[in-house]
């Protein structure tokens, strides 16, 4: 037996170490680890003006993997003498010519990943200035999607081409010129996308119209909201459009629209109406869904997911689970992207050092969800198997101006999510759900207005009328985590402290089937019981001791 587990560890160590050196080989090869990361530090020239309008102009080549096009560039000068304008594009493309809206060639250069053009007159303050960029070239492909995304130049099981997009972790610099940081929105996109007939294009917000052209199809769709450039996005394949209605709660009418291979069309009716039912759920957490005048999207592809506004990327091919304690059937992919609308797409950081926002805030969200389906026994169980996903080896908040390179851990979901189950214990339901949904709701925190995680906690300060500053920051900026001691001191006789803080949370004691609040720190608090007391039954923290 023992040559047995010998034998079995030299397997999987095996096993293991191939895995890695396939990883690390497929990253040096295509030399993709951190290679487009995005977001850091804005640009200085940056700083100089606001992008309001991308109007974006492609076609897409399957056969030679190229794109081709025109990216419009509508900006405001938001410093004056404004005589330089600076925006990301990778060197995979080459830019043939800029231009004004007075039609003036520019002069430009276009080196290690920046277009750096001249205008023919410098702009003043509040002064709108365009730029129309052509430009064309083999853009990176997807070698992970969507972790190490780009362009998916895929077939689907008939042999045709189907092809989609991915770059959170990149930016939307690896396919149109923009201005690549998650401060700044364009208020609104323009997307023409040529493809041979019949294929069809799916994209962000309203399909306006579509043009026919000796055997091409341009598709002419628009968004009206703000949007940050890796959400832009889309997907061309033989799709055809399954689509269903959903009710505001101020009565108006919504398309929730599946854009889907002929091979998955079975199932697809079942699909829009299980996403119907979560946008339901989910309003009454967070408020209406956020971009009710256009519409809910989802396109299949060929990779497993990503948020892009109104425009879900879902590739998870109906491999549903169940509520806990009940027969209703669940799609944990299209439930997690679905919460971007919320928390990324509507509710949008300033720094990628903030990224647990989008993440971990959207993570809860499923437990969330658990909870309006099936209540609190369903709740606390999707957060125990959340909290088994916590590794706690570095702060989920990092230092000011990250990449996402930087910022992205697996943490910042799971240690996330667990930071807003804590919040829901300190301030109880009242409160921690009316600010929940003020986060989402108010204006100041959503749309064109950025936020970090000082917002929240502010927020949370000011509704609750308590400092929990140092809680909340000992989570996100720290590995540090409450170290409970009991100790007995006589018969019948605890004391229970936190000696590893230098604050006081509210935490449950529990002895024997009573529970009784207590606020524990430093200070040892005497507990009178018959057996040894439980300190947080319900894992409510995340304590020293939890993870494994």
């Amino acid at each position: 037996m023992k040559k047995f587990f010998k034998w079995l560890a030299i397997i999987v160590g095996t096993v293991i170490v191939l895995i890695l050196i396939y990883a690390a080989i497929t990253l040096v090869r295509y030399n993709r680890f951190g290679l487009y990361a995005s977001g850091g530090e804005l640009l200085p020239n940056q700083k100089a003006f606001d992008v309001t309008f991308y109007d974006i102009s492609l076609r897409p080549d399957a056969g030679r993997k190229y794109l081709s096009g025109t990216t419009s560039v509508e900006l405001i000068a938001i410093e004056d003498q404004l005589a330089e304008i600076q925006l990301h594009l990778i060197d995979n493309f080459t830019v043939s010519a800029i231009t004004d809206a007075k039609k003036n060639i520019l002069k430009f250069t276009h080196e290690d990943g920046l277009i750096k053009v001249w205008l023919a007159t410098p702009g003043k303050i509040n002064e709108k200035i365009r730029l129309n960029i052509s430009y064309a070239g083999k853009p990176v492909e997807a070698i992970r999607p969507p972790w190490i995304g780009g362009i998916n130049w895929s077939k689907d099981a008939d042999g045709h081409d189907w092809i989609g997009l991915s770059c959170q972790g990149e930016g939307g610099k690896i396919w149109f010129p923009c201005k690549d940081h998650p401060s700044d929105e364009a208020d609104s996109v323009f997307l023409h996308i040529t493809v041979p007939e019949p294929y069809f294009c799916a994209a962000n917000g309203l399909l306006r119209s579509v043009d026919s052209d000796s055997g091409y199809l341009t598709y002419h769709w628009e968004t009206r909201y703000p949007i940050n450039n890796y959400n832009i996005n889309f997907a061309i394949g033989m799709y055809g459009k399954v689509e269903q209605e959903y009710i505001t709660e101020t009565g108006e009418k919504m398309p929730v629209v599946f854009y889907v291979l002929p091979q998955s069309r079975q199932g697809a009716e079942k699909h829009v109406a299980m996403a119907i039912d979560m946008l339901q759920s989910y309003r009454k957490f967070y408020g209406e869904y956020p971009f009710a005048r256009e519409k809910f999207g989802l396109v299949q592809t060929d990779y497993l997911g990503m948020e892009h506004q109104t425009l879900n990327a879902y590739g998870n091919n109906y491999r549903y689970g169940k509520v806990f304690n009940s027969e209703l059937e669940l799609d944990w992919l299209m439930l997690h992207e679905m919460g971007h609308e919320w928390w990324g797409n509507k509710v949008t950081v300033k720094d990628w050092s903030h990224f647990w926002i989008q993440e971990g805030i959207c993570s809860y969200g499923e437990a969330l969800y658990q909870l309006d389906k099936s209540g609190e026994d369903a709740y606390h169980k999707k957060m125990q198997q959340i909290r088994r996903r916590i590794r706690n080896k570095s702060p989920i908040v990092i230092h000011a101006n990250a990449t996402t390179t930087e910022a992205y851990n697996g943490d910042i979901y799971s240690k996330g999510a667990y930071l807003m189950h804590t919040l829901r214990y300190v301030l109880g339901d009242s409160v921690f759900f009316s600010t929940l949904k003020q986060f989402a709701t108010d204006p100041k925190y959503t749309y064109q207005n950025f936020i970090d995680s000082d917002d929240l906690i502010d927020l949370v300060i000011q509704n609750s009328g308590r400092n929990y500053r140092p809680l909340m920051e000992m989570y996100l900026k720290t590995t540090k985590l409450p170290q409970v001691e009991i100790d007995s001191t006589g018969i019948s006789q605890y004391e229970v402290s936190i000696p590893n803080i230098e604050f006081r949370l509210p935490m449950e004691v529990t002895v024997g089937d009573k529970s009784r609040r207590y606020l524990l720190g430093r200070e040892k608090v005497a507990i009178a019981a018959d057996e040894r007391p439980v300190v947080d039954a319900r894992g409510w923290y995340l304590k020293e001791g939890d993870l494994h």
